[in-house]
């Protein structure tokens, strides 16, 4: 124990006193403040906020991930090419020692990094009086069990294409799948849609005084811009709607008379033109939650964590290879994990094309598969939204990546370092 604590702030005082750790303050820092005069936003403090957490604090978040990255590849890479990892490696201290305070240092840092930022919007006026919400979608299956329902009658359809009748049924059912998730159902005027929210019924019985809102992102038949006007209801709570389409309506409820089915929230068109919405993506209960403080420590812990995984990583790949080809191979996945959502977009399906777009397509899902875990949870679009960050998901989110992931790379990086020393 005295050995690891020994590497990690040796490690720690090389980060300070290569002016890594001081240079990477400044820039993210500076973006901070450049940010409130570079971002161009729609002039509201709305688009304000958006744009600061989104592009400012994202930004900074997007260089602490390059840098980590870089630097975590030469921790040990560098140390093994000038020859002074033989003399680190004297006993007691261990392989693992070695690669774990060597992590926990660059992390260290890192967090103590991004902590600056997130306090400069903690203390902005933008920010002094925002609270977040829950946010709680529509109880449905999922769109694999959708899939699977839809599969016989698909193939089925003479409308079908030969060519889809023909392929791989993983292809067909990877295909289903989205389609359920962009599955739009369209409400008549004077047509009511409802929508089952579990223990709805019992979270508005035990917090009478906590009104909800309701969140809609409406279109229509042709993509164009209609009004549109219902009303919503849900439990003991009522809103009226009255905007435009194609836009995110959030539709604050009041307590009333009325009593609606339990659990269940319903939307009914009153205007005169038909109305479309996806379910899955477009229907959403706000329940008032914290502070925008709370939900910011809940982000930074989040974005830390993430960080912590990456140099991990970092150090796994420099302890097997060295530093250039640990640097080209680490930032060709960072590449690949970033194209890899348009790219699959613009090839969802591998029925038209060629042995190259199958193979490259493979190794895009393949790869995106490995990164999703840790880029799926990025919670600066829930911060910017005002959308609360669950605490049981930070907890989840620090567990796996800032010990479990880190541990288990550091103990394989110490195998790979005995075995090539």
């Amino acid at each position: 124990m005295i050995s690891l604590w020994r590497i990690f702030w040796l490690e720690v005082v090389a980060l300070i006193r290569s002016w890594t750790a001081l240079m990477l303050l400044v820039a993210s820092l500076g973006w901070m403040f450049a940010a409130n005069f570079v971002l161009v936003t729609d002039a509201t403090e709305e688009g304000k906020r958006e744009m600061l957490v989104r592009y400012g604090l994202g930004g900074v978040f997007v260089l602490l991930i390059v840098a980590v990255l870089a630097a975590a590849t030469g921790l040990i890479a560098s140390e093994r090419e000038s020859k002074r990892l033989q003399l680190t490696q004297v006993r007691p201290v261990s392989a693992f020692s070695i690669a774990w305070g060597k992590f926990l240092a660059l992390a260290t840092v890192a967090a103590a990094i991004l902590a600056l930022p997130c306090a400069t919007l903690l203390v902005s006026s933008e920010f002094s009086d925002r609270s977040c919400s829950h946010v709680y979608r529509p109880r449905l299956e999922s769109p694999k069990e959708e899939a699977l329902k839809m599969y016989d009658a698909y193939m089925a359809d003479p409308d079908t294409s030969p060519m889809v009748k023909k392929a791989k049924k993983s292809i067909v059912l990877r295909i289903l799948e989205q389609r359920a998730k962009d599955h739009y159902q369209t409400v008549q005027t004077n047509e009511t849609a409802s929508w089952t929210f579990p223990g709805f019924c019992d979270w508005s019985n035990d917090n009478p005084f906590v009104e909800p809102s309701a969140r809609f992102r409406f279109s229509n038949n042709f993509s164009m811009r209609d009004e549109v006007y219902g009303t919503v209801m849900a439990n003991s709570f009522f809103g009226i709607v009255s905007n435009i389409t194609q836009t995110a309506v959030t539709v604050p409820m009041r307590l009333c008379q009325l009593k609606w089915e339990h659990d269940v929230l319903s939307f009914r068109n009153m205007g005169d033109k038909p109305v479309m919405l996806r379910p899955r993506q477009d229907v959403e209960l706000l329940v008032p939650a914290d502070s925008f403080a709370w939900n910011l420590f809940r982000s930074y812990v989040v974005m830390a964590s993430i960080l912590a995984l990456i140099a991990a990583f970092g150090v796994f790949l420099g302890t097997g290879l060295s530093r250039p080809v640990a640097l080209f191979v680490a930032f060709v996945m960072l590449i690949v994990v970033e194209m890899g959502p348009s790219v699959v977009e613009q090839y969802p399906d591998s029925l038209e094309t060629d042995a190259i777009d199958r193979f490259g397509l493979s190794v895009v899902r393949a790869v995106g598969a490995c990164a999703k875990p840790p880029s799926a949870l990025s919670p600066l679009s829930a911060l910017a939204a005002d959308d609360c960050v669950e605490p049981k998901d930070a907890l989840g989110t620090f567990a796996a990546d800032f010990v479990l992931a880190p541990l288990v790379l550091s103990l394989l990086s110490a195998l790979i370092m005995r075995r090539k020393t």
